[in-house]
């Protein structure tokens, strides 16, 4: 079922195991059911595919998943408000993945860089936080791969746009 939602939103096996820092046959294995134990990495997995919280639960108990999108639209008709994070009603058009991941853990840093396009620009927003609850040490080490990953995003953009940034 993963392999069917990575695929319905366009995402490659090397490109899921690059963002999660895995092996690309660590993806195949966890797609076809190789797996002992639930991890961390398949549970970024399921939430990179729009599955909520519960999903693999339901899924490892013979039910079907239930991705954030089908909460949003069971709530949008039953006159609930969308939960706000930090007060900002711009943030309404968000996931609630995103709006969760941006209201928990301490702020390390933001960035917003535009891309050029045929048809104009868009822009892209990243927010880095660390664990809630994260000490010091964890703060200063989640900074330093803050750091490392923030270059190889520039790097990456200019690379897009012909290094002509």
């Amino acid at each position: 079922m993963l392999k069917r939602a990575r695929e319905s939103r366009g995402l490659q096996q090397k490109f899921v195991a690059k963002s999660l820092t895995v092996e690309r046959g660590a993806i195949y294995n966890i797609e076809k059911g190789a797996i002992k134990k639930l991890t961390g990495t398949i549970n970024r997995y399921a939430e990179m595919v729009g599955w909520a919280p519960e999903s693999l639960r339901l899924v490892l108990e013979g039910g079907d998943p239930v991705t954030v999108d089908d909460i949003e639209r069971s709530t949008a008709g039953k006159g609930q408000a969308e939960p706000a994070v930090a007060g900002d009603p711009g943030q309404a058009g968000l996931s609630l993945v995103v709006r969760k991941a941006l209201s928990q853990g301490e702020l390390i840093d933001s960035e917003v860089q535009s891309l050029g396009t045929p048809d104009g620009q868009i822009q892209v927003a990243i927010v880095a936080r660390a664990q809630p609850g994260a000490t010091a040490a964890q703060l200063d080490q989640a900074g330093m791969v803050w750091a490392r990953v923030r270059l190889a995003l520039i790097k990456a953009l200019d690379e897009e746009q012909g290094g002509g940034r």
